[in-house]
């Protein structure tokens, strides 16, 4: 490497701070398999856009079937996924975690038959069993044998899909993880064993653990410092502490029932509490809310500050109501 670094050939510009051989540098199972699936997820999406828009020209009243179409296909893989413009981003859709694209890998091709166009279905669908196929291989193989031929496969259609008028295919939609999933990952896989064994789901799975405490987490003002505290704690289950024995030394309380004298002890007491009735308080000794208080009950509602003017305001009001409670008794009294 540092050779390449001094004639700044095969991609190399400066001399690292590590000098890590390529050699031993290792692509992630997971990270491929979560890229390359946002990958054809975004090419589905931008195929089946192409057709709803080629066919909004011919006809204006035309709603977007297709879209829709792959959206449920994908819901039917039992997941959550929508799909929306941003205003700087474009289009985007449902962030999947590692278990919900391995579900996609197995059943989506399935339900995607007959959804996509006629003339690259068989290519599409053959894209998705491959990546399966390739990313199960390199995670329960452990014999190191080759699986190069199924992953130029995957390049070719890949570039092939965009030659054919695919949207979201072809060779300039190729990023790092498809070019290392079909140059690389399989030689890497023969040498070390097995890719599998250095894959960080367990790094990844204590990220979800984390995006999960932090969304439902109640305390919204220290969610990190909780996170960070329970991620720990959930290193170390075997030091929990156990729950302390209770021991009944006093074999008299217990056997001979004065634990049920005492909780009638304690009965009779709580049937003793004596009821103090509360007293209204004087319009002249209330405040300011008070006094509003007793204004909205009455279904008076006012903006007035001044304790004076709203005591005022209270008792004026009570003896309209008196008036109006007597008159109504001497009309029902005459009749």
């Amino acid at each position: 490497m540092r050779e390449d670094c001094n004639k700044q050939s095969n991609g190399t510009k400066f001399i690292p701070l590590f000098l890590v051989e390529p050699s031993l540098v290792l692509p992630d199972v997971l990270h491929m398999k979560l890229r390359i699936v946002n990958r054809l997820i975004d090419g589905l999406l931008a195929e089946c856009e192409d057709r709803d828009n080629r066919e909004k020209v011919r006809n204006p009243t035309a709603t977007a079937i297709h879209l829709q179409s792959i959206i449920c296909a994908i819901r039917n893989c039992e997941m959550k996924f929508d799909v929306w413009v941003d205003d700087r981003k474009g289009r985007k859709f449902t962030s999947l975690v590692g278990e919900d694209r391995e579900r996609l890998l197995r059943r989506l091709p399935l339900q995607l038959q007959g959804k996509l166009q006629p003339q690259t279905e068989a290519k599409t669908l053959r894209l998705w069993i491959l990546l399966e196929k390739i990313l199960l291989h390199f995670n329960s193989d452990v014999t190191g044998s080759s699986v190069q031929k199924e992953a130029l496969e995957f390049l070719e259609l890949f570039v092939q899909l965009g030659r054919d008028g695919s949207k979201g295919y072809g060779k300039e939609r190729v990023t790092p993880y498809i070019h290392i999933l079909a140059h690389h990952a399989s030689q890497k896989h023969e040498s070390f064993g097995c890719l599998g064994w250095f894959c960080s789901q367990g790094i990844e799975k204590k990220n979800d653990v984390l995006k999960h405490i932090h969304h439902s987490k109640t305390n919204k003002w220290n969610s990190t410092a909780d996170a960070l505290i329970i991620a720990k704690r959930l290193e170390t289950p075997e030091h929990v502490r156990e729950a302390r024995l209770y021991r009944k030394l006093d074999t008299e309380y217990w056997a001979e029932g004065l634990i049920e004298q005492s909780r009638a002890k304690r009965s009779r007491c709580a049937e003793k509490k004596d009821v103090v009735e509360k007293t209204p308080r004087r319009v002249e000794e209330m405040d300011a809310a008070e006094l509003r208080t007793e204004l909205q009950l009455i279904g008076v509602t006012t903006t007035v500050k001044s304790p004076g003017k709203l005591r005022q305001m209270l008792m004026n009001e009570r003896k309209a109501q008196e008036m109006a409670q007597q008159t109504d008794g001497q009309l029902r009294g005459n009749l």
